[in-house]
């Protein structure tokens, strides 16, 4: 085994002397049951192998228009050609002919609650904002709760600040009459239960309808946190719902590219996505769940290295960082489904392909394992150490990202002589995982 001593300073930070937040460590299930079987035990034991401790139903857009009791997501089509001008009445369409095609004759609810008993996961769900009445997510609390499965949150609707919505005059004064509504029958039946508003992204123009949305919605208190989505864009070009419609090519070489990529990632962590949660807990002053979150989704960094140190850096930044110490729920964009550069677990051919996601994603989910009160961050240049102590101030885990090196490791059942190493990596960034999910995987029992 290499043994390299890096020398780290500049930057040092810890988390203060309680548990973490075990909800930081979450995933969507957006389209996951139209394409993956939980039948399956490759599909379902690799899952349980990366430990969620919280599942996100029914999805994002999907969420806004779910339909309990009725087959697959319960698709009303006149409703969602009502309410959405974007590309999602078509996605909406390809998904029930999938349905279909797939023979799925039950509310995708129960294989949601089948995935969560298997993994002894909670539950956040999306409510319909453009029902009549609520009684679809009450119904999809009481089913959930019968069945043992706790739901820690309802989020009220998703994304409704964005132009699809807009353009069919939906606007903030909507909004506000159905989460007001909603929350308030939430809490008749469920008093326990936490609720969260959607906020509408940052840095627009003064008088822009997004930050009328936000200012609206922050003096109110009828809710309990807010709902920010983060896709990290590191590729110049044009985006849409998290995902690149169009990228501008910056440099000929492949190397020189996702260098600059690198750079912007880094950038990200050391000092944009702090200002930016900073900037929603100075507008609203309730904590935050993240219940979309990935690299700026794109066929040029899907299933890469770069992909891979991103996704462990951002939980390990929201674990330990206490700038971001407001965030107190995450959901990874995406569990499961056809598209290549979101979801971990990919579906084509009915075989499950494996992205590069799930190696960091099992390794970070160790902190679960080891009741860990305290992480150390030390760092210098591109490199970044996270020491992990329980709470008899030992250390139990380590992480080393080292973006020069282009590694990322875990040591874990550390003893004073002992351990097992766990080194994820490659010889450039724009390598791409296998349909295993591996890169250059390397495990190691060592002894001094």
């Amino acid at each position: 085994m290499r043994l390299i001593i890096f020398v780290l300073v500049s930057q040092v930070f810890m988390t203060t002397a309680q548990e973490v937040k075990k909800n930081i460590f979450g995933f969507a299930t957006s389209n996951t049951f139209t394409y993956c079987s939980i039948t399956d035990t490759v599909f379902s034991n690799k899952v349980r192998a990366i430990n969620p401790q919280v599942l996100r139903f029914p999805g994002g857009t999907i969420g806004n228009f779910y339909h309990f009791g009725k087959l697959g997501y319960g698709f009303d089509f006149n409703e969602i050609d009502k309410y959405h001008a974007g590309k999602f009445p078509k996605r909406a369409r390809g998904l029930e002919r999938s349905r279909k095609k797939n023979k799925h004759q039950h509310d995708y609810i129960n294989d949601f609650i089948a995935l969560a008993k298997k993994t002894n996961a909670k539950a956040i769900l999306v409510a319909n904002p453009f029902v009549k009445d609520d009684n679809d997510i009450i119904t999809m609390i009481q089913k959930l709760n019968e069945n043992s499965v706790e739901v820690v949150g309802v989020e009220l609707g998703n994304e409704l600040s964005n132009r699809s919505y807009f353009l069919k005059g939906y606007n903030i004064d909507d909004y506000i009459v159905f989460a007001k509504r909603c929350s308030n029958n939430i809490k008749k039946k469920f008093p326990k239960i936490k609720i969260a508003i959607v906020a509408a992204p940052l840095g627009k123009p003064k008088g822009h309808r997004h930050n009328i949305w936000n200012n609206k919605l922050s003096v109110l208190n009828f809710y309990d946190a807010i709902i920010v989505h983060s896709y990290a864009k590191v590729i110049k070009g044009k985006h849409l719902d998290g995902q690149m419609v169009s990228e501008e090519e910056e440099r000929k070489n492949k190397t020189e590219q996702f260098q600059i990529y690198k750079d912007r990632v880094l950038d990200y962590f050391k000092s944009g996505y702090a200002s930016e949660i900073e900037s929603y807990s100075n507008i609203f002053n309730k904590p935050i769940w993240v219940t979309e979150w990935n690299l700026q989704m794109s066929q040029t960094t899907g299933n890469t290295l770069l992909q891979s140190l991103f996704v462990a850096q951002y939980l390990l930044e929201v674990f330990s960082n206490p700038k971001l110490s407001n965030i107190e729920l995450t959901t990874f964009h995406n569990l499961a489904g056809r598209d290549f550069s979101g979801s971990i677990f990919r579906s084509t051919n009915k075989k499950i392909e494996i992205q590069s996601t799930y190696y960091p994603m099992m390794m970070v989910s160790k902190i679960l394992d080891n009741s860990i009160v305290k992480i150390e961050k030390k760092s210098s240049k591109d490199v970044f150490l996270y020491k992990c102590y329980n709470k008899y101030n030992k250390q139990v885990l380590r992480y080393k990202l080292d973006w020069v090196s282009y590694e990322f490791s875990c040591i874990h059942n550390i003893t004073s002589s002992s351990g097992t190493s766990i080194v994820y990596r490659s010889e450039n960034l724009f390598d791409t995982a296998d349909n295993f999910g591996k890169l250059d995987l390397q495990i190691h029992e060592f002894c001094d």
